[in-house]
């Protein structure tokens, strides 16, 4: 998630002001000067359409002329303070055209309207000046990417709240004669754009915009140029979708008033049916810059043109107030959200430096074409409309319900045309390479022991090269040769190629056993298959496995044969969401990424005799460790170093207590470990052990993690495990080990593993270099962005739950078990994550009950972020879009507090990121520098300030960019620490000073 750029109270307050005054005299100008020559001079639907298209022309051909000048000379404040001040005047103007005298014959009218045009085009010109040209591309320049859509949402807010403030500016004026009224209204708004423009002066600042070097002429014709279509491919396909957008708009806006008003004989009181719906509205769009900031055009568009739609079919199928006020309420919903997200894309994709030059073409498609095409048709479909008498004698028309079934079908060309660009479009994606891959771009050293609790030398590394074919609807087809334990997604396998649905992809190995692995039986061991697995060997059927993350073994001491065996494995992988999935997903972006399948982890063979040791369980204290062994004979031996002393320990039975002479406790700073060696005679495995504890304490009146027995900060960060050489498998198990190494010189003690169960090798690593982990247990489950995202963002965090099968259940809740036995021996596990942020979430207070009585030596997070129930061990808070501070923190004094996710700060590096096109994250810097600063404010004015009242754990979002994320302290590639080491270590310093200090 990306952390908005912040704007100044300065510009805020120039946007509303501008914007907002810009609107009203807009307002005048495209909804009320239509009413003005109706009322006064009986204008024809044609002289309507007439006039909207001589204002769009003046308004684009302003627009291309002063926007390329205001580039030329790289002002903004100039063209928008004076234009602003002539604009009023010229509105001013037109209380001269109200002369009760001038009778109403066909010639006199005709003239009037005429000078009403020619009036209306010279107020667009300096309107057109100030706003369109200078304004919108001052707009651009001080905004980016990250707080485009908030400030476009604004923008875009204010012709609803324009339209209000006219709307209650007309109640009090509804009583006079029109003779009185116009002048009046012309006055007003005339005088406030001037005072505007004067206020401009003081108010705005001009942004750093750099001079066009390039002629004025040229500047003038830049945006229409070939070259320059071919350059910005997709800025110039948005503006002509814009332009159909726009048509639609134009083609009812005109009339909206009258229709109200006349044809609907609501009279002035259609002003307090329009109210209620503009305010909702002017909310919805000022919340929706927002949503585009966060789920992009595709999603806000789509539902901005459902609503219009919607709106549009309620108003002409029905005039009941009711009605009408829902369909009023649907269509501004509708457009000016659309206006919102169409304009921010537009200003996305505006290249650098050319925002006056571009602003031309945007005016071209936002209202030459429309206002001349959409009012056009609107006077078409009104040709035949119903004429009144009005009491002069004189004849009106009456607008029809007909303008909306109008106005509705270029919104469904848009919506086809959307679908079809949308899903044609294609991101640009670029291939990195790590640290971790041999020069030619591969490697395959994935041969060290992958269980590094019980190692045996009886050991046959099945990873490598394998033949891979797929199974679908036409058959079966030969892919080549994978690289196993690399996913055939991925581009180090060798195959890179997503399995489809109803696809099954088929692996076969052939390998021989060494002459030197004696061993009366030999098991088969998969790390992880995605999701599942029905494995062969030599024609004989071995067995099934389904999850996608946990290892598996099988006995295939009968299946051999002298020589070559063939394997052959079986992996459906359909994303049953009964099963666990993580964060992949097929049409991947933002926060889900490329889902992987098959073989993801390391494939082995291993020779054990008859009577062998199945597992071995860890359970250290302070001064002694408990070791319980599962099989072999009864008389067993332990050897291990105890400083200088090399110790044996024989016993028989299951369990052994060890009370090491010279005890050193595991910590973050001295990961001490005690490396032993256990043998009952014919099987021997190494294995090693650490002395720690992990607790729940209280002290003066709040709760802390404590290991051995003393509080600790947890200072660290979400590690989603995944790499652009193999997605869930680094090139080699050195990528696992950078990203520990990494983080901790940055003066992190802690990694969240999240939604995901990493190579075993990982957690060994972490033991062995002092990082403590979080682990997340995987979720299955739906996920919704209404439910789980939208509504506790929006303050909704309690009282939500999901709905389970019978089957997730079994699978989820047996995951959750095999995971805490996976990890159980690693000192460096001390935290489970059950739910995370209501993913597939369900009966959590049972599952963590029990999940605690299964392991009662770890600490366990219920629900990380929201939906909190009953029964936790912390409280545990997600915040990204507040405050890290009392309010927002959740504090009880009987848990711990912990940050279980939040900053997400973004920080794209060229050259170094996955994703050319869009990019992911709560708040964006632009620059190394601006990200640490950012990172260190954050720390220092949020975090730090919060352990005084209890905080004593954070996980920063996050250790990597991982796809369109860029939040990374480190770039996908592992190429770039976007942070500097130094500063780093004394902020931890800071951070854990701060932390000894509260708690002693």
């Amino acid at each position: 998630m990306n952390q908005k750029t912040k704007l100044s109270r300065k510009f805020w307050l120039a946007l509303s002001l501008f914007g907002l005054m810009g609107q009203i005299a807009w307002v005048i100008e495209n909804m009320y000067l239509n009413v003005f020559i109706y009322e006064m001079f009986n204008a024809s639907p044609s002289d309507i359409s007439a006039m909207v298209a001589a204002s769009a022309i003046t308004a684009t051909l302003t627009t291309v002329l002063i926007g390329a000048l205001s580039d030329r000379i790289g002002k903004r404040k100039i063209f928008i303070s004076a234009g602003y001040i002539f604009w009023g005047i010229s509105i001013i103007g037109f209380a001269l055209l109200c002369n009760p005298t001038v009778t109403l014959a066909a010639n006199i009218a005709a003239v009037m309207i005429t000078l009403t045009i020619i009036l209306d085009c010279v107020m667009t010109f300096f309107g057109s000046s100030a706003n369109d040209a200078a304004f919108n591309a001052w707009l651009t320049d001080s905004t980016d990417e990250t707080n485009r859509g908030s400030a476009e949402g604004i923008n875009a807010m204010m012709p609803l709240v324009a339209i209000l403030v006219v709307f209650g500016g007309f109640i009090p004026l509804g009583g006079m004669e029109k003779y009185t009224r116009w002048p009046l209204i012309f006055t007003i708004i005339g005088v406030l754009v001037i005072a505007i423009g004067i206020l401009g002066f003081f108010l705005i600042e001009d942004t750093k915009t750099q001079k066009s070097e390039t002629g004025y002429f040229k500047n003038v014709i830049y945006g229409f140029r070939p070259s320059t279509v071919r350059a910005n491919p997709s800025f110039y396909i948005y503006l002509a979708l814009f332009i159909i957008f726009n048509i639609s708009i134009q083609i009812f806006m005109p009339y909206l008033i009258i229709y109200y008003d006349k044809s609907l004989a609501l009279g002035g009181s259609y002003v307090f049916i329009m109210a209620p719906a503009v305010i909702v509205a002017a909310i919805v769009t000022a919340l929706w810059g927002r949503v585009y900031d966060k789920k992009g055009f595709g999603i806000s568009c789509a539902l901005a043109i459902l609503w219009l739609a919607a709106g549009y079919i309620i108003l002409y199928l029905f005039t009941s107030i009711a009605l009408v006020f829902i369909g009023s309420l649907l269509m501004m919903c509708g457009f000016l959200s659309g206006m919102a997200v169409f304009g921010a894309k537009i200003r996305d994709l505006t290249p650098v430096g050319k925002a006056g030059m571009l602003q031309g073409v945007r005016i071209f498609s936002q209202v030459l074409v429309p206002g001349v095409v959409g009012p056009f048709i609107g006077s078409l479909v009104l040709a035949n409309a119903e004429k009144i008498l009005n009491g002069d004698g004189t004849e009106s028309f009456l607008p029809s319900a007909n303008i909306f079934l109008a106005a509705l079908v270029p919104i469904i060309l848009l919506a086809i045309f959307l679908i079809i660009f949308i899903n044609t479009q294609k991101p640009r994606l670029c291939s990195l390479e790590t640290p971790f891959e041999d020069q030619d771009g591969t490697n395959t050293d994935w041969n060290e022991y992958p269980r590094p609790q019980m190692r045996r030398d009886s050991y046959l590394s099945l990873c490598g090269q394998w033949s891979l074919s797929v199974n679908g609807k036409n058959g079966s087809t030969d892919l080549g040769t994978i690289t196993v334990p690399f996913p055939p997604e991925s581009r180090i396998s060798g195959i890179e190629r997503q399995l489809q649905k109803g696809e099954k992809y088929v692996y076969q190995k052939t390998f021989t056993v060494p002459s030197g692995m004696c061993a009366e039986r030999s098991i088969l061991h998969f790390g992880a298959a995605d999701q599942i697995a029905r494995v062969t060997l030599n024609g004989k059927y071995l067995g099934d496995h389904t999850g996608g993350y946990l290892p598996f073994e099988f006995d295939v001491t009968d299946a051999l044969v002298e020589g070559a065996n063939l394997i052959t494995v079986e992996i459906e992988d359909e994303l049953d969401h009964d099963l666990a999935w993580g964060k992949q997903r097929r049409d991947r972006g933002g926060m889900w990424y490329t889902p992987i399948s098959g073989l993801w982890k390391q494939v082995w063979l291993e020779g054990v005799p008859k009577e062998y040791f199945k597992s071995i369980k860890i359970t250290p204290a302070l001064d002694n460790v408990t070791i319980t062994v599962s099989g072999g004979l009864n008389d067993k031996k332990i050897t291990y170093t105890d400083g200088n002393e090399v110790r044996e320990i024989e016993f028989s039975g299951e369990t052994v207590v060890i009370y090491p002479k010279n005890v050193t406790n595991w910590t973050p700073d001295d990961p001490f470990i005690y490396h032993f060696t256990l043998t009952d005679g014919v099987d021997t495995v190494s294995s090693y052990f650490a002395l720690r504890t992990v607790e729940i304490k209280s002290l003066n009146g709040k709760s802390y993690i404590c290991l051995n027995g003393k509080p600790i900060f947890c200072h660290g960060l979400l590690d989603q495990g995944y790499y652009p050489d193999g997605i869930y498998t680094p090139a080699s198990p050195d990528g696992l080990l950078y990203d520990i190494k990494k983080m901790k010189s940055l003066g992190f003690n802690m990694l969240r593993k999240h939604i995901k169960i990493e190579h075993e090798l990982f957690y060994y690593y972490c033991d062995k270099e002092g990082m403590l982990v979080f682990q997340d247990m995987v979720n299955s489950g739906d996920y919704s962005f209404f439910v789980d995202t939208a509504l506790p963002t929006a303050g909704k965090k309690r009282g939500i739950t999901h709905k389970a099968s019978d089957n997730r259940r079994m699978y989820f809740e047996n995951d959750c078990r095999e995971t805490i036995d996976l990890l159980y021996n690693h000192p460096s596990v001390i935290y489970y994550t059950i739910f995370n942020e209501g993913w597939g979430q369900y009966d959590a207070d049972r599952i963590y009950r029990e999940l605690k009585a299964y392991d009662s030596t770890r600490i366990y997070d219920a629900t990380s972020g929201w939906f909190v129930e009953n029964e936790s061990d912390v409280t545990s808070d997600h915040i990204y879009f507040k405050p890290i501070n009392s309010k927002n923190l959740s504090f009880d004094p009987a848990r711990p507090c912990v940050l279980s996710e939040f900053g997400g700060y973004s920080c794209k590096i060229d050259g170094h990121s996955f994703n050319l096109d869009k990019t992911y994250g709560y708040s964006t810097a632009k620059t190394t520098e601006e990200f640490m600063k950012s990172f260190i404010d954050l720390y220092q004015n949020e975090v730090i300030p919060a352990i005084d009242h209890g905080l004593c754990a954070t996980v920063y979002t996050q250790v990597s960019d991982v796809e369109d994320e860029t939040n990374g302290l480190i770039t996908y590639d592992r190429k770039i620490c976007k942070v500097d080491e130094n500063t780093m270590k004394n902020l931890a310093k800071e951070l854990y000073d701060s932390f000894n200090k509260s708690t002693k």
